[in-house]
């Protein structure tokens, strides 16, 4: 069973705020019906053991707040700056990329097909207890802490034996056929390397931390002696009357970094640097681990790819002094940098490999092998994992439901004006903060001492681990608020949306759905519609809206959307070509919609209800006793993120701040579930929990 976020926090200090949560991970994966039907023909919806249904669903899509999606690059912009980011574009670029999606044709702004169709996956695989495979594995996580507490950091006694900076060594990077290698320094009053105050610093070129232009810099120094200084509170090693190569018999390189702030203090940049000593040629070079060097390179930051670093493989440049940890026992190195306060990996295994948030998956939630409801509808391909090489059949697989762009009513035109003629806002869209572990992952206890993070042991074929992601991360519906904090201007950027209360339509079109099929996706479509109370699909008393676009946390992008189902009979829509003076479509007898259509939804519910795991049920229910989805703790969290009749008071789903200080992260403060929020009965069932 995977392991349960915790259902409510008591402490009122430990409680976090966030305009998104998460509808947490199901317990198993359901299997979509099979076999699936070839892609060559029709498939009947009669006399057969699986019926088929071939049709459309008709659309309205309204918009309940804001809404955006960005203006369409023109090819010759894209071939310019299409690698441009917003903030570096002409100002004329700027405003034409502002505007709302439009219709080259028309000048009239349209919904991308493509962008329902990714809300709708979303929601369907939500509902249906598909996989969670839509997760980037390419982005590993390091955390900037060689210097900090353990005890006031959450992030766990594993990272203990990297912290000191007394264990991190110097040397200096070598490089063969069989990879990089490290050889260390010479050892002096049990040191490698010692440091340098910026105040006492007088050579020719050097750019200290706060100079214009300032970058790290390598420059061959001598020192005339070292002593450690019972002044400083970590007793450290510092090198004196530092001067050219020319001037002393001792001789290092002296090493700056980056000037990243050192204190709360504005004005407080970093004030010492490093010397590296010689080489000891007397020990042989440290091999450095391979994979730590593929995950190193993987996640530089913008300043590493920057002079004198390299932009694809940062501080690895043979002769460059480096700064590592060994523990002394391991064949290579797994931790290094280029300074003594270099970024360390979350790293489970202590070997310097970097997880990725794919790795607190649960491995049964992502096997590529298994193919799900989600799969079913919208098609796949699939790339072979190490461990899973896929039968041809199995790699690829088109979708049998086709989107249509959602066009604005004619009678919105001129509404729509209004908000085409105002002048594009500036908005701050920021990237998710992944290291934010006490949001992402699941976390059984609030307090800070016993939080999970991405050095925790990741779940496996045979073990639980001690944490996994999360689940599916939404956004709570708000009143829209588009504020820019100050000092921001790197992130802004600028749009002009469309009001609320505009009307698109548009058309989703199916082919050879099952009665499952069809039926997850109308569970979905129902609820934001008049249809969700004749179908059960959620409570009488509310009301939810999807969220589409740019701008969801801070209230923008809440759409709903009302349907009607058209079923399409094959061999009367190819019987002639035309009816009366129309295209013969097969829809014209629609007296079975409605009925096909309440059979579709109650077949998808108990199919869903006899395949997930009885963990996934309430406590206080068995499988005889339920009867709908709704009635599931996981569709409750997914119902009261989408609820937008009765919203959360505003201070609970805003971010939260860093200014004033101290920032409100610092205390690293746990997310509630969606239904802690809300205030609705958690009838999860947890690990203790067997029945």
């Amino acid at each position: 069973m995977n392991l349960k976020h915790i259902s409510k926090i008591e402490d009122l200090n430990r409680i976090a705020v966030a305009p998104y949560n998460f509808v947490e991970l199901p317990a198993k994966v359901v299997e979509a019906e099979q076999p699936l039907p070839s892609g060559n023909r029709y498939h009947p919806h009669e006399k057969v053991e699986l019926p088929r249904h071939t049709g459309r669903i008709e659309c309205t899509l309204t918009t309940k707040s804001k809404l955006y999606t960005r203006c369409g690059w023109s090819p010759e912009d894209f071939a310019k700056y299409g690698d441009t980011s917003f903030k570096d574009l002409p100002d004329e670029l700027q405003q034409k990329r502002a505007n709302f999606f439009i219709n080259p044709a028309t000048q009239q702004p349209i919904i991308p097909g493509s962008s329902i169709r990714g809300m709708l996956r979303t929601l369907v695989e939500i509902v249906s207890f598909s996989k969670i495979e839509r997760v980037s594995d390419n982005q590993r996580l390091f955390f900037r802490a060689v210097t900090s507490n353990p005890k006031k950091e959450s992030w766990g006694e594993e990272y203990k034996q990297y912290v000191s900076p007394k264990k991190v060594e110097a040397g200096y990077l070598k490089k063969d056929n069989q990879g990089w290698y490290i050889q260390p320094a010479k050892i002096i009053e049990k040191a490698t390397f010692a440091w340098v105050r910026q105040a006492d610093i007088s050579l020719p070129g050097f750019i200290n931390f706060d100079d214009d232009g300032y970058e790290p810099q390598y420059i061959n120094v001598s020192y005339q002696n070292v002593a450690v200084d019972q002044t400083d509170r970590a007793k450290r090693l510092f090198a004196h009357n530092v001067e050219l190569p020319d001037t002393h018999l001792k001789k290092g390189v002296f090493v700056t970094s980056g000037n990243m702030k050192q204190k709360e203090d504005d004005n407080s940049l970093r004030c010492n640097h490093c010397i590296v000593f010689p080489e000891n040629e007397e020990v042989d070079p440290l091999p450095i681990d391979n994979i730590a060097i593929e995950h190193y390179r993987n996640a530089l930051t913008d300043f590493q790819k920057k002079l004198p670093f390299d932009k694809d493989w940062g501080v690895l440049e043979k002769g460059r002094p480096v700064f590592y940890y060994h523990d002394g026992k391991s064949e290579t190195v797994g931790f290094f940098g280029q300074s003594p306060n270099f970024r360390i990996p979350y790293s489970p295994e202590g070997n310097g490999h970097a997880t990725t948030v794919a790795d607190f998956i649960p491995p049964n939630l992502k096997k590529i092998v298994l193919i799900d409801l989600a799969d079913a509808i919208f098609g796949w391909v699939k790339q072979d994992s190490e461990n899973e090489k896929l039968p041809k059949d199995k790699k690829q697989r088109s979708g049998r439901v086709f989107i249509t762009d959602a066009i604005l009513e004619k009678s919105q035109i001129e509404k729509v004006k209004q908000s085409q003629q105002r002048q594009a806002q500036e908005i701050l869209l920021s990237s998710p903060k992944l290291t934010t572990f006490q949001h992402y992952l699941v976390q059984p206890d609030a307090d800070k001492s016993n939080l999970k993070h991405y050095a925790s042991k990741p779940p496996t074929e045979t073990e639980a681990g001690e944490t996994v992601i999360r689940g599916h991360k939404l956004y709570w519906h708000k009143p829209c608020k588009i504020e820019v904090p100050k000092n921001s201007d790197t992130q802004t950027s600028l749009i002009k949306p469309i009001d609320s209360e505009l009307q698109f339509t548009f058309d989703i079109y199916f082919e050879n759905l099952s009665k499952v099929e069809l039926g997850t996706f109308l569970w979905v479509l129902s609820l934001s519609s008049e249809k969700s109370q004749t179908l059960g699909t959620c409570k009488s008393d509310e009301k939810y809206c999807f969220s589409l676009g740019m701008g969801k946390p801070l209230g923008m992008g809440a759409v709903k959307i009302d349907y009607n189902l058209h079923l399409s009979k094959r061999n009367e829509r190819y019987s002639r070509l035309f009816n009366d003076a129309q295209w013969k479509t097969g829809e014209e007898d629609q007296s079975q919609t409605a009925k096909e259509e309440e059979e579709s939804v109650k077949t998808f519910e108990e199919y869903v209800l006899d395949r997930i795991c009885c963990q996934d049920y309430p406590i206080n229910k068995s499988r005889e006793q339920l009867q709908h989805l709704k009635e599931l703790p996981r569709i409750e969290m997914l119902l009261a993120m989408l609820q937008c009749n009765k919203i959360p008071d505003v201070d609970k789903t805003r971010y939260m701040r860093i200014e004033p200080k101290p920032s409100e992260y610092a205390e690293r403060r746990v997310l509630p579930t969606p239904l802690d929020i809300r205030g609705i009965p958690d009838n999860r069932r947890f690990p203790d929990i067997n029945h």
